[in-house]
């Protein structure tokens, strides 16, 4: 199955009383996630608000949607639910997922 998985490659501010933000990219970081198209290299990446800025003013973070092939798991499950299963509560673990504030501050 495919999914899109954030990768974090920096974060940015809101310059003051302009509406424009400055983010700063670690370069070494990013340039494994370029692309090329038609003989140039490209970085896509999406810009999304903070809820809440981070210790060091920022108040957005930048990442990058990577397309990744998660393996599926072919453990067949048993035609009828044993006694004992039937009175256990089915709990779940929430995904995981990657902290934006785990950032190098810029």
């Amino acid at each position: 199955m495919k999914t899109y998985t954030k990768i974090y490659i920096g974060k940015g501010k809101i310059v003051a009383n302009l509406d424009i933000i400055k983010v700063s990219f670690n370069l070494a970081a990013i340039t494994e996630l370029t692309h090329e198209f038609k003989g140039e290299q490209y970085l896509s990446f999406e810009v999304a608000k903070m809820k809440e800025p981070d210790q060091f003013k920022n108040t957005h973070t930048v990442y990058v949607n990577k397309l990744v092939e998660e393996e599926t798991s072919t453990v067949a499950e048993p035609l009828a639910p044993s006694k004992k299963s039937l009175k256990t509560k089915k709990t779940s673990t929430p995904a995981l997922k990657p902290d934006p504030t785990d950032e190098i501050p810029f």
